[in-house]
């Protein structure tokens, strides 16, 4: 959806933002992908760089490490601030990343910050369905996971 006389997505900015909040390095990776295929254009911007292949090998490797982490006991819980902070910067990125190349200043700023909003009110929604699911914590992360990827193939490809 587009806000009447604007070129922004909000739909797709809200949507990557969350993958963003749900996956922090899968956002970012995502994005990558698509600004390397073409389908989002980026040339002449401060973001130009996420269309590198150097961009794309290293957002999809660490994407793929933090699929794997998260699975881990280890890994710490992704409402600690610095996990919030680097998930509100990851939907940041991705939102004005997403926001059409000819947008304002202000209409590319607010899609940051859109994006940084629904990363962080994913990230909550994760822990949430995290702590209160009745899936085995191996089934409710593969959930998860699933329905990051699909939200972002779909963030992309709602991009007119």
């Amino acid at each position: 959806m587009r806000a009447a006389g604007l070129g922004v997505n909000y739909t797709s900015v809200v949507s990557i933002g969350a993958v963003s909040g749900l996956r922090s390095m899968s956002g970012p990776a995502i994005v990558s992908k698509a600004v390397r295929g073409h389908r989002i254009d980026l040339r002449g911007t401060p973001l130009a760089w996420l269309g590198s292949g150097s961009a794309l090998r290293t957002s999809a490797l660490l994407a793929v490490g933090e699929l794997i982490a998260d699975k881990l006991p280890s890994t710490p819980d992704r409402l600690n601030p610095a996990s919030l902070i680097i998930r509100a910067l990851s939907g940041a990125l991705c939102g004005y990343a997403i926001s059409r190349r000819e947008s304002s200043n202000s209409e590319k700023w607010g899609s940051a910050l859109v994006g940084a909003t629904a990363a962080l009110a994913a990230s909550l929604a994760g822990s949430s369905f995290r702590r209160k699911t009745k899936l085995p914590k191996m089934a409710a992360a593969l959930a998860e996971d699933a329905v990051a990827m699909a939200t972002g193939a779909a963030a992309i490809a709602a991009i007119g």
